[in-house]
């Protein structure tokens, strides 16, 4: 009786032991997944849940996903920016200008939310692989840039002073109906206040309307203030503004003959991509758009996408979602790849003699921009000797040619010796970057650290050396022995000095 109790007891154990094996395994073998989707686009896409939902794509995708105001509008609603990917090119997208318009946002960060998921599940969508296009391109996303506007076409004057509300209902020829209101709230429609032949802009109006009036001078909403000082920062290669509605894609205004068939190209592979007709240019456009402000100011390609069929002075209905986000799915991924394309142009070739260090497999190509073929090499230390852009020339084992190191695969690893004690279980990466494999997790213990680079430290584990994030440790530098000084790290510059130890009086 007795060992069958103890059979039975060690069984238990030894079940419990293989369970353990067995779930540590299937979390190194399996790539961890992004979180199910946030945003419901089958819903009326208001400020408050817009916000909600950045603030949520941000938590659960800390190191893709980022957002910071641009300032607040007339009424105190603030303008968010949100950043998606890591690379240095720049692609800028924006939803809203005109209120009843909403469903633009809705379509924006639908594409954060997809686009996100894409990148750490490392899929492809519309052919195109996520992941690498936004380790090449950050693109800057402000969904809604009128939210004033917004919330009046949607909730009317609800929770406004009287005061505020009778003027609004005069601006709107006192109808109680809001659902038509395109303007911001103080009657000004900002797709009429940039400073693009503003003097000249058609069906202007005179006074604030819920529609069309262009302000008494450009850039007089504080919003349209913020969208050019943002896009004077952020520096675009390429610009969308999304609107609706009409199935039509305005790309021309006062274009440059040398930047024509460049800009053709592109908008012909929109309206190929959504089904939306190219609208022809004109002699004499009206202007006062966001489209036509950037493409005068900086020369390079800016659209304008209207989405759904004409809706006339409404909002888009929900039930046509479905076909504007099928339409409109892979639009943010070519226009990625152009601005790479347009950035990487630009860029000189700077020559360089240094060692850098390869820490994952990466592929080698003869030439710079290639998306196929290559050789692949191994984590090595080799030799650089050019940079273009995000490309960098090297002589590795395998021959000389050029890479595009994902990020964390190629660093200039700094060699310590030191110790990090882990005081909570962490993930072991192959190399240094939150979206690399992990290797194993390590339970709370002190590991010996041979390499740094960044934040990150290169520790030995039981199954080799290994990268662990060095925020989730404390770094300990070693005493040498006495007369040979201590290794102390300078707070202000990060480098390593050796202080002198004294010898005991005697």
């Amino acid at each position: 009786m007795k060992q069958s109790w103890m059979f039975r007891r060690l069984h238990k154990v030894l079940l419990g032991f293989w369970t353990c094996v067995l779930l540590a395994l299937v979390m190194l073998i399996t790539p961890a997944e992004a979180s199910a989707n946030i945003v419901n686009a089958n819903q009326v896409y208001s400020y408050t849940i817009m916000q909600r939902d950045i603030e949520r794509l941000v938590k659960a995708y800390p190191d893709l996903v980022s957002m910071e105001t641009l300032g607040q509008s007339a009424y105190g609603r603030q303008l968010w920016a949100v950043k998606l990917g890591r690379g240095d090119a720049v692609l800028f997208l924006n939803g809203s200008h005109h209120a009843r318009e909403w469903m633009t946002t809705t379509v924006l960060m639908k594409m954060i939310d997809t686009y996100a998921q894409a990148y750490v599940n490392n899929t492809t969508i519309s052919e195109y692989s996520v992941r690498r296009l936004l380790d090449e391109v950050s693109i800057w996303i402000v969904p809604m840039v009128n939210p004033d506007g917004v919330a009046l076409s949607q909730q009317g004057t609800a929770g406004l002073t009287p005061e505020l509300a009778q003027t609004l209902r005069r601006y709107n020829g006192n109808s109680t109906n809001f659902t038509r209101w395109k303007a911001n709230m103080q009657g000004i429609d900002l797709n009429r206040q940039y400073p693009a032949n503003w003097s000249a802009i058609r069906n202007a109006g005179s006074y604030p309307w819920y529609q069309n009036y262009k302000g008494q001078r450009p850039a007089q909403a504080p919003e349209v203030q913020l969208m050019m000082d943002f896009t004077y920062r952020i520096d675009p290669e390429m610009t969308i503004s999304y609107h609706s509605s009409g199935e039509i894609i305005f790309w021309h205004f006062n274009t440059l003959s040398s930047n024509v068939a460049r800009d053709q190209v592109i908008a012909r592979t929109l309206s190929r991509m959504t089904g939306y007709s190219l609208v022809s240019p004109e002699k004499n456009p009206s202007g006062g758009g966001y489209k036509d402000w950037f493409i005068q100011e900086f020369g390079r390609p800016g659209l304008t996408i209207e989405i759904a069929r004409y809706a006339g002075e409404s909002n888009v209905p929900l039930s046509q979602f479905g076909s504007v986000w099928n339409d409109n799915r892979g639009v943010g991924l070519y226009s990625a790849l152009q601005s790479h394309s347009l950035w990487l142009n630009k860029q000189k070739v700077q020559y360089l003699q240094q060692s850098m260090d390869v820490l994952a497999e990466t592929k080698l190509y003869s030439k710079i921009g290639a998306l196929s073929g290559g050789v692949s090499i191994q984590p090595q230390r080799l030799h650089v000797t050019a940079k273009k852009g995000d490309w960098y020339q090297v002589q590795a084992e395998e021959g000389t040619g050029w890479i595009q190191a994902s990020p964390g695969k190629l660093a200039v690893v700094e060699e310590i010796a030191a110790a990090a004690e882990l005081k909570v279980s962490v993930p072991v990466y192959k190399y240094p970057d939150t979206y690399a494999p992990k290797v194993t997790f390590l339970e709370p213990q002190t590991v010996q650290v041979s390499g740094r680079w960044g934040n990150w430290l290169l520790a030995l584990t039981p199954g080799g050396s290994w990268w662990i994030d060095g925020r989730t440790a404390e770094l300990q530098w070693p005493v040498v022995e006495e007369g040979q000084g201590a290794a102390i790290e300078n707070e202000g510059t990060g480098e390593i000095v050796v202080e002198p130890v004294s010898s005991p009086e005697i």
